[in-house]
Parts: C-alpha cells; structure tokens; sequence
C-alpha cells in the first residue's frame, strides 16, 4: 500500500498546479542559475543566455527563474552578468519570456544587488555599498557603509527593475534576499553594525529588505507575481539563525510577496550550510534545507506558496516533502545544468535520480566561457537558437 501511496504522490509532481497564486504545469522550479554569458559590456542578454534558460522549459520545468540580474551596475556580482538597469533591458526580458513560454513554461526573472559582494574589478568608480562598511568574507572590495538616501536610492533601483520585467512580459519577478548579496548583508549581525532604524534588532536589519518588498509590490502592482529567494539562516557563527530568517520570510509576505523560495547559506558559510554545498546525492543527503521550509510552510498564509530549493536529487524524496506538506513548489538548480531534460525524463518514467553529485564543476567552467557541467552532458547540448 505505502508503494502506491509514493507512486501517487510522484505523479501528482507532474500534474498541473491549480492555485489562486500563480498556477503552473507542475511542480518542478528551475531555481536562478548565472550562466555567464551576457554581455560583459552593457549587461544585455546573449542568444546563448536565452536558449540556455529556455532549454530547462523545453525540459520540462514548470518554472524557470532567470539567472540574476542587477538592478544598477555598481551592484553587479558577476562578470558576464545579466543587466536590468535601464529600460533597453524590458527587450532582453521579452526575448527570454517569448521563449520560455513557447516550451510551456512560466519566467520569473530575478533581480539583485551584490553589495559588499560586489564583482571585482567593477568599473564603478563607487566603493561597494554595504549596510556598515564591514569587511565582506573573501571580497576584495573596499566597502562604504551606505547612507539612507542610498538605502532609498536602491529600493528605487530594485523597484524600477521590477517594472521592466513587467513590462516584458515575464510572469513574476524574484527579489534575490539570499546567498550573502546585499539584502542579506542587512540581515547579518556580522556585517550590519548600525545604530539607526537599519540595524540592530531583527525587525530593524530586516528593514530595507521590507522596504524593497513593498517598492516592487507598488511598482508592478496587485496582480503581479512577487517572490523572495531567502537564506533561511546565514550558516556561519555569529551570524543570523533559523528563528530570524524565518520569522523575516514571514514578514515579508506582510509585505506583499507571495512566493517564498527558501534556500540557506553564503559563500562564506560553513561547508554544511552553503547553498553550494558539495557531495549531496540521492539519498540521506538530500534536502538540506527542508525543515526551513517546513516551518515557513506551517506558519504563511495559505494563499501564498514555498518553493523548496537545494540538495533535491530524487523523485521519492521530493514526493515524500510534498505529501508532507513542507513545500508547495521544488527547485533545483545544478541538476539542470548537468541535465536539462531531467523533468522530460522523469515524466517519462525514467526514475532514476539526477546525475548530478554537487561537485561544482559547473562553477569552475565560468572561467572560460558558458557555465556548464564539463562531466555530464555534452557542451553543445541546449546550444540552439530560439525559434
């Protein structure tokens, strides 16, 4: 009986999700992943960087989140990095939301600051923006604690990039508050030292996330898909724990988002706790953020949605997380990258989990070119132009 019971619950991962949120296909998310191929210049999107996107719709995602993009060029985190600050990027967004929605699927595109984790070598004569001018863990960059006009300055920033993904005509925007960017550094106890309304208390260091919250909800409007990608804890010592980043999730749903996409870590986190922790496989690994999404889960309002990202490898363990009710939605990231059909094979009832083991090869191709898997699929896999 319990054998029927799993095979019930993984079909269901593949039955539409009929929802007053944001209705979609089936339950499979294409969590952001930066690709590396914009161009370095001016930020615009690259053919390679639309069908790299729009291969993991042909694939068989329910969603697809668009790789990062900035909202200004100061903020930028990455080179080759996608651009949304001028009003030449609401083309780029149509380009990538006409061919993710010819495959079937909805695009959120995502938007973020880099902060005190800003790329090295920006050409921005500006020193980073951070929330104290703490160091950053292993940034090169000098950074300036901001004022509150910058404070303001950005939320506006975060508000106008929002409209142009509107405007393109994607189906939702993503906030990037995760991963150590900007509006974790706000977050953190070990890099937000200030003594006015933006530090402090976890309300306070909360504070401009919230207000970035509320700017994009009043730029796109009531009926616009808004979402937050949070780490569920900063996963170092001294910095912020579960109790904190979940009562923020739910604060911000307060404040007009309506899907939680619940990740953990930064790139300075413990290795156990970094969104890009190595070795997960099927199995006992899976799912290390789970209880995270659980608890946001248990206490959001029911109409709103969790997606559950990181460390989801197999079918059973997905379907397990869903009859419990601990997530609505399942993202994955470098499973795509090793094997953008794997929703397609899945679905075809190949049920063999994901071939990718979490070695972060794919991270290291970002040297060269076109992040990549180098072990699993063929490098000109998904190379083709959208039709």
């Amino acid at each position: 009986m319990k054998e029927n019971n799993d095979i019930t619950a993984i079909r269901q991962l593949f039955l539409p999700f009929d929802n007053k949120v944001f209705p979609v296909r089936n339950r499979f998310v294409r969590s952001a992943t930066w690709l590396g191929v914009c161009d370095e210049a001016t930020g615009r999107i690259t053919d390679l960087a639309v069908s790299r996107q729009a291969e993991a719709a042909a694939g068989g995602a329910g969603v697809v989140i668009s790789e990062f993009a900035y909202v200004s060029r100061e903020g930028r985190a990455a080179p080759r990095q996608w651009g949304l600050d001028s009003d030449e990027a609401v083309a780029d967004v149509r380009l990538l939301a006409e061919a993710v929605h010819r495959a079937g699927s909805k695009l959120v595109v995502q938007i973020c600051h880099a902060g005190a984790a800003k790329l090295a070598g920006n050409e921005t004569d500006a020193l980073a923006l951070s929330p104290s001018g703490e160091p950053y863990p292993g940034a090169s960059c000098t950074s300036a604690a901001m004022s509150e006009e910058e404070i303001k300055k950005v939320t506006e920033e975060f508000a106008k990039a929002a409209a142009r993904v509107k405007e393109g005509g994607a189906d939702g925007v993503e906030i990037h508050g995760a991963h150590g960017y900007l509006l974790t550094q706000f977050m953190s106890p070990l890099l937000n030292k200030r003594t006015d309304a933006y530090g402090g208390s976890d309300e306070n260091r909360s504070r401009f996330m919230r207000e970035v919250c509320l700017a994009v909800r009043r730029a796109v409007g009531p009926e616009f898909s808004v979402w937050l990608k949070i780490s569920a804890e900063e996963g170092t010592p001294g910095g912020y724990g579960a109790r904190e980043g979940v009562k923020a999730a739910l604060s911000m749903i307060e404040a007009g988002v309506e899907v939680i996409e619940v990740s953990s870590g930064t790139s300075y986190s413990e290795a156990h706790r970094s969104p890009n922790m190595v070795g997960v496989s099927a199995g006992d690994s899976e799912a290390p953020f789970a209880e995270y999404a659980k608890a946001i889960r248990e206490k959001a309002p029911k109409d709103s949605l969790v997606v559950l990202t990181g460390g989801l490898r197999s079918l059973p363990v997905i379907a397990a997380l869903f009859t419990a009710g601990d997530a609505d939605l399942f993202g994955l990231s470098r499973p795509f990258i090793a094997e953008p059909d794997l929703i397609n094979r899945w679905a075809e009832e190949d049920s063999r989990p994901s071939a990718c083991f979490s070695c972060n090869a794919c991270s290291r191709t970002a040297a060269t070119g076109a992040v990549t898997c180098p072990i699993m699929r063929d490098k000109h896999e998904g190379d083709w132009d959208p039709l």
